[in-house]
């Protein structure tokens, strides 16, 4: 069954359980009709507005969608594929670094604390011998 480019926007919005409303209003769009229009069938969908729904919705399979290849939806793996900055890495991948590199920080700050607490323990228990010694000698 070959499917033209709207009506795959359309099963696509379907799955998703997106309304053409949303749609809309991700997509900017002042006039109301223009997404039913599109899945309707009536007027052919911009190429910019093509590459804006595939922006804004990066699970969606930009060569399912345009030439009906491979599966509606990109698998996890692929998507950190595509999503990788200039750097080679994915911003999810990026974003855990940031939080292994807080989490490192706080525990580097629990380390110095426990450091200062242990350091402080210790004078007190010389303080606390101190105060011991004499009364030890005292019932001797």
């Amino acid at each position: 069954m070959d499917l033209s480019v709207n009506q795959r926007l359309e099963r696509f919005l379907f799955e998703k359980k997106i309304s053409q409303e949303e749609l809309r209003i991700r997509l900017g769009l002042k006039a109301r009709q223009q997404v039913s229009n599109w899945i309707n069938c009536q007027d052919p969908i911009p190429d910019k507005h093509l590459l804006s729904i595939i922006r804004e919705y990066p699970e969606l399979n930009a060569n399912w969608l345009i030439r009906e290849i491979g599966p509606m939806f990109m698998d996890q793996k692929q998507l950190r594929q595509i999503n990788r900055n200039e750097y080679g890495f994915c911003e999810d991948c990026i974003d855990k670094e940031k939080e292994i590199a807080l989490l490192k920080t706080l525990l580097e700050r629990k380390e110095y604390e426990l450091k200062e607490l242990y350091r402080e323990s210790g004078k007190l228990e010389e303080r606390l011998s101190h105060y011991e010694k004499p009364e030890k000698t005292k019932g001797k």
